[in-house]
């Protein structure tokens, strides 16, 4: 899992068009730190883990594996427009699915 992370954070990095010094400064850590764990050399600490992955717009559990899900937050949505979000990606999926 750990060579997944580090494999991970690059990955993320340059899709997003970041440089290690880029991300350094918004997690407050040095580049070396993040050049190091890409490399494998050291591992994040958990703050540093959920911090990424709000900056790529994904779940730890994304972060830490190469699955391809997307975190978006509709929390400050109502309840009524929440439902409206998931009746549309309920839509989208079965569409792509081929159950429409």
């Amino acid at each position: 899992m750990i060579y997944n992370l580090c494999q991970r954070i690059g990955e993320l990095r340059t899709q997003f068009g970041l440089t290690q010094s880029d991300l350094a400064k918004r997690l407050d850590v040095t580049r070396s730190s993040v050049n190091a764990w890409e490399l494998g050399f050291a591992t994040p600490q958990l703050k540093h883990i959920v911090e990424m992955a709000k900056i790529f717009g994904t779940t730890v559990d994304g972060l830490l594996n190469t699955d391809n899900r997307v975190m978006i937050d509709i929390s400050d949505l109502s309840s009524a427009e929440q439902q409206a979000v998931f009746a549309i990606i309920d839509c989208l999926k079965a569409k792509h699915n081929g159950s429409e």
